[in-house]
Formats: structure tokens, sequence, C-alpha cells
């Protein structure tokens, strides 16, 4: 019985690995969510692999690399917030001096690594950091407090989506609120776990690793088959009628020069274009701008853009000067960044992906 389970949590951790660099490597050139959904499982597959060392007692060899060392479960509520952020606020925008946050990963991993050296070196009797109170709590309790004031604001933002999507669809099925509340329940069960174990001292360790075999087989093949299944779609951004402070601007002129801007100068086949590179192009400030957009084209500035990407793909889809160039291809030079995210905004548009669109077409 004892073989089998360390063969189940090795195996879950090996898929759990595979698919949480895959996400990272993807998230780092495309969609930000899903580098940060990477990171949790990546996490996640450590505290499995963890569990497999000590069921056959791989802490105790001698010369056994200590992967252990560079686990922390700071990253769990920080990865999770900006996750949380990304896919329910479509503007959102993780910019670089956020990754100052991730600071004291890099700190508490160096140290360990440095007190694991040294106390080698010198050949002491190595004891426990978790002895020392303070590295308990930071270590310990901080992830654990973070978790659940993360799970709290999560919950909220998760509320007002479901009803502004509910707004849009009439009617949620099954799939969609997996989508929508799946990784948000098992999270919330694996920190039920966590604080029972760490803070209640309860011995349900043996739990949080079923869990974790469970949900890393689950969540490897839901993403085998879909990678952006937990990547909340874009929703269109309600009209506004409030005209921001900006009076002496004419709609009608600038919301003209607007579309020029796309129809003429091409600008969204910029990638990574915000909307502060669209405003600099024009000499508007970013704020009238998103007025023009959500107002007079009733949709946010990431839908607005990424019409106009489509429209161009469909374009030279039906191009003869263009056909020995792929789908791929087109998308990129229309602005897309990622193939799943041209996927996912095609299908959006047109009903239909890229491989049904073409021979429809035809």
């Amino acid at each position: 019985m004892e073989n089998w389970k360390a063969i189940a949590f090795l195996l879950a951790a090996g898929q759990g690995f595979i698919l949480s660099l895959s996400l990272i490597v993807r998230g780092a050139r495309g969609p930000k969510a899903s580098f940060f959904l990477g990171l949790i499982l990546f996490v996640l597959s450590q505290e499995l692999l963890n569990a497999w060392g000590m069921q056959v007692r791989y802490h105790q060899q001698a010369g056994a690399f200590r992967f252990w060392n560079y686990q922390s479960y700071l990253v769990l509520p920080l990865a999770l917030w900006f996750f949380a952020r990304l896919t329910t606020l479509p503007d959102y925008h993780f910019k670089k001096k956020y990754w100052l946050f991730f600071l004291p990963i890099a700190a508490e991993i160096g140290f360990r690594c440095f007190w694991q050296a040294y106390a080698s070196s010198l050949q002491l009797k190595r004891t426990s950091l978790l002895d020392n109170n303070f590295w308990f709590l930071w270590t310990e309790i901080l992830p654990i407090v973070g978790m659940i004031l993360v799970l709290w604001i999560y919950a909220k933002k998760l509320s007002r989506f479901r009803i502004a999507w509910q707004r849009q669809l009439a009617r949620l099925k099954p799939i969609q609120y997996l989508r929508l509340y799946g990784l948000f329940g098992f999270m919330i069960l694996l920190t039920v776990l966590w604080f029972s174990g760490v803070i209640l001292a309860w011995p349900i360790f043996s739990w949080v690793n079923f869990l974790l075999t469970v949900c890393l087989f689950g969540m490897g093949y839901l993403g085998y088959l879909n990678p952006d299944f937990f990547i909340l779609p874009t929703l269109q951004a309600p009209k506004s009628t409030e005209k921001p402070e900006f009076f002496q601007y004419n709609d009608l002129a600038e919301l003209q020069r607007l579309h020029a801007a796309f129809t003429t100068d091409a600008l969204h086949t910029r990638s990574r274009l915000t909307l502060e590179d669209v405003a600099a192009h024009l000499n508007l400030p970013a704020r009238y701008v998103s007025y023009l957009v959500n107002t007079h084209c009733a949709s946010n500035f990431t839908s607005f853009v990424n019409g106009f990407r489509v429209n161009e793909v469909i374009c030279k889809l039906g191009d003869p000067k263009e056909q020995h160039k792929t789908v791929l291809a087109l998308a990129f030079e229309a602005g897309f960044n990622s193939k799943s995210t041209f996927n996912q905004v095609f299908r959006q548009r047109t009903g239909k992906s890229p491989s049904q669109y073409l021979p429809a077409q035809k």
C-alpha cells in the first residue's frame, strides 16, 4: 500500500511539473494569467514531490538533492492574487515593478540554502528552521493568512464576474460554473486543510496529499485538453453614459481619428498594444480614449483592439496573395502574441475556431 502511495505521488507530481512549466513558458510569452496559474501548480507539485520523498525516505539518503529547499508557500497567495486580477479585470496589466512583491520569496529560499550550506561546511547538527518563531511565522503562518485574505477578495470578484457573465449569456452551463469556481473551490478546500494541519495541529496531511494527487491528475487532464480552461472569457464592459471632464474634445471627430488609427495606421498590429500607446498616438488623455471605446463602441479596450485583429486575419484569409502563410502567421502579423489568445478571441468573434472557419469559407 505504501509503495502505491509513493508511485501515485510521484506520477501526480511529475504531471503537475509538466503542466506547470508549460503554463509558465506560455504565460511568459502571452497571457500572464497562465504564468501565475503555472506558479500555483508548480508549488503544489513540489509539495507532492516532498510527500513522495518522505514516503520513500529520500530525505535521509546521503547525497540526496535537497529540492525542498527551493519551495516557498509564500508563492501561493501572491500568484493567486495576480491570477484573480488578471482573469476578472479585463483591462488589468501586470507591471514589471510588481515583481518586487516576490523578493521575500527569493530571500526565504536564499537563506534556507545558505543555512544548509553553512551547517554542512561546519558539520553542525542541523536544527530545523521552523523551530525559530520568526521563521515559522514568516514561512508557515503568513502564507495561510495571505491565502485567507486573497480568497475572500477573490470570492467577491468572482461574484461580480458571474453577474456580468450571466447578463451576457442569460444562463451559465455547468461547465462554465466549473471554469468560474473550480480553481477557487480547490484552493478553499486546500487552505482549510492547510489551516487545520498547521494552526490546529490536526493529523490531516494524508488528506492534503490525497487532494493534491486527485487535483493534479484532474487539472492535468483539463490542461492538456484546454490550457485556457480556467482563464475566464473577456466580457464586454457596460456602456458608460458618464463623460469624463474633457469638454474641449469633439466626440465624433475624435472617434473618427480613433478608428483611423486602426484602419489606416494599423495600430492593432503592434504586439502588446496598451491604452496608453493609443492615447499617445492620438495625443489624447488615456481616460478619454477609454470613454470613447466604452461609450461609443460598447466595448472594452481589449475587445475593441482584438476586433480589428480578427477582421484583419479574416480579410487576409480571403486574399490570394496571403495563401502561402499559415493562419498562425497571419494572427501574429495582426498583433496577437499567442496562439491560445487568438483561438479564443476568434471563436468569440465568429462562433467558430480557425480550423472550422476555413472549410466553411471555402
